[in-house]
């Protein structure tokens, strides 16, 4: 299994960082790789709920990562699968306050694929919840 996890304790209300999160138009502001993200439903964003979303791939190169939420566990854990471009891994959010603050941990894996260059990718994908950090203390 490709895997790769990374956390952060953010400074904040725990309602106001879950919702961040789980509204991915928001990830342009903390995931550099993020070239657009949008909700095109009218729905309340939840599980089942879709983004379409476009990566920097290489040079000159737009791909696809629509990701469907998968799992919304309302200020504990979201889950979400990507539905298109060259990986297809799950990811989570899982979220915790403790002494410290809100403790925010991303993971991604892929089941059944043992790749040592997708676990780099993965990791700098998750690396980027530290940009957030940035985010909610510029407020």
């Amino acid at each position: 299994m490709a895997y790769a996890n990374a956390s952060v304790v953010l400074h904040g209300e725990l309602d106001e960082i879950f919702e961040f999160i789980l509204d991915g138009r928001n990830n342009k502001k903390w995931r550099p790789g993020v070239k657009s993200a949008e909700y095109p439903s009218e729905e309340p964003i939840g599980a089942g709920a879709v983004f379409l979303q476009e990566m920097n791939g290489p040079p000159a190169r737009t791909i696809k990562a629509d990701y469907k939420i998968i799992e919304c566990d309302r200020y504990k854990k979201i889950s979400f699968l990507i539905l298109n471009g060259p990986y297809t891994p799950v990811g989570s959010f899982s979220f915790e306050v403790n002494d410290q603050g809100i403790s925010v941990d991303f993971s991604m894996e892929e089941a059944g694929v043992v790749n040592p260059e997708r676990e780099i990718h993965f990791q700098k994908v998750v690396n980027d919840i530290h940009n957030l950090q940035e985010h909610f203390e510029r407020k």
